[in-house]
C-alpha cells in the first residue's frame, strides 16, 4: 500500500528567489559550461544544440527547460516482491538510512571500528524491521572483502535481508550494471524491473563543473534502463562553490540540471530525483564537511518543488562522535525541517561524525523521532465527530471524558512512543534507569533476535552469485 504524507508545509525560499537561483544556474551552464569526460555524452548534447569546446560543454537554457518539462513528476518504488509502497513525488515523504561509511559504532561494545559484511547484513535486517524506515541503503563498507567484489557482496546482503525498496551505489560503472542485473533477477527480468522499479541508484558526483567518465557512464546506463536515479554533484561552500548559500546553490543546481538534460536526451521521460547538488557547510576551522548545519537545510528541497520534480534529501545525520544528546538534537532538527519542507526521499538517517560512521542504535532512535514527525505532520481533522459538541454539552461543565465511548474510540490516534520513556520517575528507576542510548542498543538486539526476512528464491541467489563471480574474474583478468 502506498502511503501519502500530507499536512504542514514549511517554505524558506520565495518563488522569486527560486526563480533567481534557477536563472543563475542556467546562465552558468551557458557561460561556464561543464567539463564532460565522456564522448557519447558530448555527442548527445552537441546533437541537441549544446556547444563544445574540447571537453567543455555549454548547455542552452532551452534544453534545461525541455528536460524539466519531460521529467516525470513522480514514480513508484516497489518492494522486493513487487508491491507498490513508495510514490516518490508530490507531498510524500519517505525516510531511509545512508551508505558507505568506513566505520560502525558497535551497539554491543560501543567500539568504533571498520565495517564488515556482517554489519551490512545485520543492519539491513534491523532496518527492515523498523516501522518508520521506508527504504534501505548499505550502511558501511565491508573492509574485509576484496574491492572488486565488495560492493556486489554488500548489495547481495541488502537483497537477502530486506524486502523494502533499495537505494544503491558504487564508484564503479561495472558494479552498477551488475547491481541492476541483480535487481532484474529479483524482479523477473528487465521488463519487469522497468515496470516495477525495486530501487534507485545514487550517483555522487565530485564537482558541479567537472563530470568524470564513470559518473556519466552510470547516468547514461540507468537512463537507458529506466532505473530511477539521483545525480548529485557535490558543492562544498567555500571550496567547490561560493561560501554564500545562494551562490553555492546556483553552482550545485547547475551541475544537477546538466545531468538531468543528459539523462532525458538518452531516454525521454526516464524517472529522476533532484537534490540540487549537496551544498554543505565546510567548517573553516577544521575543513570537515558538516552534515547537520542549519545552512544546509531545505533550499534544494524547495528548488525541486519549484521544478515539480521528486527530491532526494538528507536528514537524521549528526556530526557527534557518539550516540548522545548532540546526536539526538541534530537528528531531530534535521528530520523535522526536511520533512516539513517536503523532501521526498530523506536519506542518511543514522549517520554520525560527518558521514564517517553509522550507528544502529542511532537509527533506532531516529525511527522513533520519525514516528513523532509523521504524527505531527498529519492534518488536524475538524468535523462533527472530532468537535464532539453533543458529548461536551452532555458532560460539561464538571464531568470527565475518561469513561466515554468517544475517548475509547479515539485515544489510540495519539502517538505513543516505543522507545522514549514517558513513565514517572519511580517506574523509570525500577526499570533500570536506562539512558536512551542504552535502550536503543537493547532494541537493536531484540530486533535481530526476532525479525526474520523471507529468503530469496534459490535460482535468484544463483544468478546473483554468478554476477559476483563474473565481476571477480574480470578484475583478475581484465
Amino acid at each position: 500500500m502506498i502511503v501519502a504524507q500530507q499536512g504542514v508545509r514549511f517554505q524558506k525560499l520565495t518563488v522569486e528567489q527560486c526563480a533567481a537561483i534557477h536563472d543563475a544556474s542556467c546562465r552558468l551552464l551557458e557561460t561556464v559550461g561543464v567539463e564532460t569526460h565522456h564522448e557519447r555524452a558530448r555527442e548527445l548534447l552537441a546533437a541537441a544544440g549544446a556547444s563544445l569546446e574540447g571537453v567543455r560543454v555549454r548547455v542552452p537554457r532551452r534544453l534545461v527547460d525541455w528536460a524539466l518539462a519531460v521529467t516525470p513528476k513522480s514514480f513508484t518504488l516497489h518492494t522486493r516482491s513487487g508491491e507498490p509502497v513508495m510514490r516518490v513525488g508530490g507531498t510524500n515523504v519517505f525516510f531511509g538510512n545512508g551508505s558507505e561509511t568506513p566505520n560502525v559504532l558497535d551497539h554491543r561494545t560501543g567500539e568504533r571500528r571498520h565495517g564488515t559484511l556482517a554489519d551490512v547484513a545485520e543492519g539491513v535486517r534491523v532496518l527492515d524491521a523498523l516501522p518508520n524506515i521506508d527504504f534501505v541503503m548499505s550502511l558501511v563498507v565491508p573492509w574485509e572483502l576484496e574491492p572488486a567484489v565488495a560492493y556486489l557482496e554488500q548489495f547481495k546482503a541488502m537483497l537477502g535481508n530486506s524486502t523494502k525498496p533499495f537505494l544503491f551505489l558504487s564508484p564503479s560503472g561495472d558494479d552498477v550494471r551488475a547491481m541492476v542485473a541483480m535487481l532484474e533477477a529479483v524482479a523477473g527480468g528487465e521488463a519487469a524491473l522497468r515496470e516495477k522499479p525495486r530501487g534507485l541508484c545514487y550517483i555522487n558526483v565530485t564537482h558541479p563543473f567537472r563530470h568524470e567518465f564513470d559518473d556519466l557512464d552510470k547516468l547514461i546506463f540507468l537512463a537507458e534502463k529506466g532505473v530511477p536515479y539521483t545525480y548529485n554533484p557535490t558543492a562544498l561552500r567555500g571550496a567547490s562553490g561560493p561560501i554564500t548559500a545562494a551562490g553555492c546553490m546556483a553552482v550545485g543546481n547547475a551541475g544537477e540540471l546538466f545531468g538531468l538534460v543528459l539523462a532525458q536526451l538518452v531516454n525521454e521521460g526516464c524517472p529522476a530525483t533532484l537534490s540540487g547538488g549537496t551544498a554543505d557547510k565546510l567548517d573553516m576551522r577544521s575543513m570537515i564537511d558538516i552534515y547537520s548545519a542549519p545552512e544546509n537545510r531545505v533550499g534544494f528541497t524547495e528548488m525541486a518543488r519549484f521544478y515539480d520534480v521528486p527530491h532526494f534529501g538528507l536528514g537524521g545525520a549528526s556530526d557527534s562522535k557518539t550516540v548522545d544528546e548532540q546526536a539526538a538534537a541534530e537528528a531531530s532538527l534535521s528530520l523535522l525541517v526536511e520533512a516539513l519542507a517536503g523532501s521526498n526521499l530523506i536519506h542518511d538517517v543514522g549517520y554520525m561524525e560527518s558521514g564517517m560512521s553509522n550507528s544502529l542504535a542511532q537509527i533506532v532512535i531516529c525511527d522513533e523521532i520519525i514516528g513523532w514527525v509523521r504524527r505531527f505532520m498529519e492534518p488536524v481533522v475538524v468535523d462533527e465527530e472530532t468537535l464532539a459538541l453533543d458529548l461536551i454539552e452532555r458532560v460539561a461543565p464538571l464531568g470527565d471524558y475518561l469513561g466515554e465511548d468517544h475517548t475509547l474510540e479515539h485515544f489510540h490516534e495519539d502517538w505513543y512512543p516505543g522507545l522514549f520513556d514517558q513513565s514517572n520517575y519511580d517506574r523509570w528507576k525500577k526499570a533500570g534507569s536506562l539512558r536512551l542510548s542504552e535502550k536503543a542498543a537493547r532494541r537493536v538486539d531484540e530486533l535481530l533476535a526476532s525479525h526474520q526476512v523471507p529468503d530469496l528464491p534459490p535460482d535468484v541467489v544463483a544468478q546473483i552469485d554468478a554476477l559476483i563471480a563474473a565481476r571477480d574474474l574480470r578484475s583478475i583478468h581484465p
